[in-house]
């Protein structure tokens, strides 16, 4: 009895979380990833730095059986994020890569008004390039840090999720050249480990993605993304805990400006389509991107 009244305990407390979990992990996922990212990784001794900013406000979330509803209680969950994001070319197909998010998270309804502000959790990894042809095929690895603040208490948003997550994935690219194009698809896994504030361990998730770009006039590239995730069973105290899966499938159109040949600008728009336990409705991203 003990036991089932800690898990009961744990679920209630989770619900009320998982708007400001949703919303986290959406703004962190709904950064868009620049044009010459995907497959290809840069040459020794190059470097790539993007600073990027993303904005949510919604009051309707997906929920468990996939429904869209708004939130219980006149629920409105509202998230401004910051990415400063550091890739480098090592030489023999291989990069290193590290992101680091900021968060300003609210998440207010009839009960109260919560807020949090702080650095979230940081991630690195590198990639292989290993195969360099028409089709060029990397392989990546990364490891998502806890380094951003979380309290085990249902009346405060967190900014971090609590604990590790370790990532694969596998993209495929091919540039259209002559065209002014590439295509671009990517498959991954995600493992979650279990988070030791709550005693719950998260689901691993898939995510995938295919991307398209094309430079239709000079200085000025139109891109496409469809991407999504779908996660699995959580687990707490042994017991798998399917209220708690998450999935999203997302819409991505997008415009990118070339200032010189070593600056840009990117404009997306991340619409949701699909999804559980995730928040619905449109992000809004901007990008500044340069290599040196």
């Amino acid at each position: 009895m003990k036991a089932g009244r800690q898990v009961s305990g744990h679920l209630e407390m989770k619900s009320r979380l998982l708007p400001a979990f949703a919303l986290a992990a959406a703004a962190l996922i709904g950064a868009a990833q620049p044009a010459y990212a995907g497959a290809w990784v840069y040459p020794k001794g190059v470097s790539w730095f993007r600073i990027g900013f993303a904005y949510q406000n919604t009051d309707q979330r997906y929920f468990l059986d996939g429904e869209r509803i708004s939130y219980f209680f006149d629920g409105q969950s509202e998230v401004t994020a910051a990415f400063l994001e550091y890739r480098l070319g090592l030489g023999a197909g291989f990069e290193a890569l590290v992101q680091l998010p900021v968060y300003n998270i609210r998440f207010d309804d009839l009960a109260d008004n919560r807020s949090s502000t702080g650095i979230g959790d940081v991630r690195a990894g590198a990639r292989w390039n290993f195969v360099q042809d028409t089709v060029v095929a990397t392989v990546g690895a990364a490891v998502k840090f806890p380094t951003g603040e979380f309290v085990n208490d249902a009346e405060i948003v967190p900014v971090g999720e609590g604990q590790y997550d370790f990532e694969v994935d596998v993209e495929v690219g091919r540039s259209l050249w002559p065209r002014p194009g590439y295509v671009n698809g990517k498959l991954g896994y995600r493992f979650r480990t279990e988070n030791k504030e709550n005693g719950i361990e998260p689901g691993d998730e898939i995510f995938w993605s295919f991307e398209s770009g094309y430079r239709w006039i000079p200085n000025i590239m139109f891109k496409g993304l469809v991407r999504g995730l779908y996660g699995f069973d959580a687990m707490s105290f042994g017991l798998p805990i399917a209220s708690l899966r998450r999935e999203v499938i997302y819409v991505e159109p997008g415009v990118i400006f070339a200032i010189s040949s070593t600056q840009s600008i990117e404009f997306t728009v991340p619409v949701s389509v699909r999804g559980r336990n995730w928040p619905a409705g449109p992000i809004l991203n901007v990008g500044y991107y340069q290599t040196f």
